[in-house]
């Protein structure tokens, strides 16, 4: 896949294409140059009249030659998950279906899932031990997103937001880059998709850049609630696989197996495939967070709210069983705390995380 910047004539054209695609996307970042900072004025992206949400059914994800799991996740005593020993990069990407399959998201090391606008998902991506060479479509910031990456206590990147979005960074004091506000060399939009499915990041440039800023941290950062151990919590019932189905129609499973001690992830009815390396996605540990959700009154783009400071049921999967437990979470950037029925801490199996954020109202879980 080939990156460029973007320029001149160039990027007034994106931007007129950028405008008819959020006719349908939902989405408020525009095509502006990311290699260009944008006048102050323009903090929030203009978008579009409301879309219609898409047929996620009709755009099922490729399905690839895939190289299942990863026999390395099957190691327990991992040290690179006792604390980070590089400084987080939390980053934004879409699941928009003109965005699959995504790239990078194979390497990261937490990866977030919750509902959008139009019921169109969203990734917050953790990088720590992995980089990815190419990672996105990159895309636009939401308070819930903030409240979690905050955590980490990692450099938040994103492609400009949600009016309460970029509000919350500032509130919660997140370090962040707007790639549509920057000059700093890791992002540019390829030419094979359209604008706004084609802004991509490199981490490994990112952290040079990173480097460079002296107003950002030097802080290694956290692994926030995720209380990673060599001698997990052992689940107290058979938890082989999990399928979440949302209020859209669209929904994701995650199936176990043992030979690699992984759940693999399936989007819509098929392995859910990186782009660049076409494998399936997995993760050691899955966790399933109910969450109250609603879409924000008055707004006219129908984005959601959902409560971060809050305590609701979890269900923890790792090692072919479930734990059933709760998330809490007491202030918007504080750890989110996982632990049994008990009241007991719960600790993980060190290894790659996804969790699923699953709104109570009009949402299945199945296992």
């Amino acid at each position: 896949m080939t990156t460029r910047k973007i320029t001149g004539l160039l990027a007034a054209l994106l931007l007129l294409n950028v405008i008819s695609v959020n006719a349908y996307g939902g989405d408020d970042e525009s095509a502006g140059d990311p290699q260009q900072p944008t006048p102050t004025s323009a903090a929030v992206e203009p978008e579009a009249a409301q879309p219609t949400a898409p047929d996620e059914e009709a755009a099922p994800t490729e399905t690839r030659g895939s190289a299942i799991g990863d026999p390395a996740e099957r190691l327990t005593a991992d040290v690179r998950y006792h604390q980070p020993t590089k400084r987080p990069l939390a980053i934004m990407i879409e699941n928009h279906p003109e965005s699959r399959p995504q790239s990078g998201l194979d390497v990261a090391d937490v990866v977030y899932e919750a509902p959008a606008e139009y019921g169109i998902p969203r990734f917050l991506a953790i990088y720590v031990n992995r980089e990815a060479p190419v990672l996105g479509p990159v895309r636009s910031a939401r308070a819930y997103f903030v409240a979690w990456s905050s955590e980490y206590k990692p450099v938040y990147m994103h492609a400009g937001g949600s009016p309460t979005g970029l509000s919350w960074i500032k509130q919660l004091k997140v370090q962040s880059i707007d790639a549509l506000r920057t000059n700093i060399s890791g992002f540019g939009r390829t030419d094979d998709r359209e604008a706004p499915h084609n802004l991509y990041a490199d981490t490994r440039a990112l952290r040079k850049e990173i480097k460079k800023d002296k107003s950002l941290s030097t802080e290694k950062g956290t692994w926030g609630g995720l209380q990673f151990s060599d001698k997990p919590t052992v689940g107290s019932a058979e938890g082989q696989k999990v399928r979440v189905e949302y209020e859209s129609g669209y929904n994701v499973s995650y199936e176990y197996d043992e030979r690699t001690g992984v759940y693999n992830r399936v989007m819509l009815g098929k392995p859910h495939l990186d782009r660049e390396s076409k494998k399936q996605l997995s993760g050691t540990v899955v966790i399933v967070q109910t969450v109250n959700a609603r879409a924000i009154e008055g707004d006219a783009l129908n984005r959601l709210d959902i409560d971060v400071q809050d305590k609701q049921p979890a269900l923890i999967f790792q090692d072919g069983r479930v734990i059933e437990g709760f998330w809490e979470k007491e202030k918007r950037d504080s750890p989110t705390k996982y632990t049994t029925k008990d009241g007991q801490s719960i600790t993980l199996k060190p290894g790659r995380v996804w969790i699923q954020m699953v709104p109570k109202d009009n949402s299945k879980i199945e296992r």
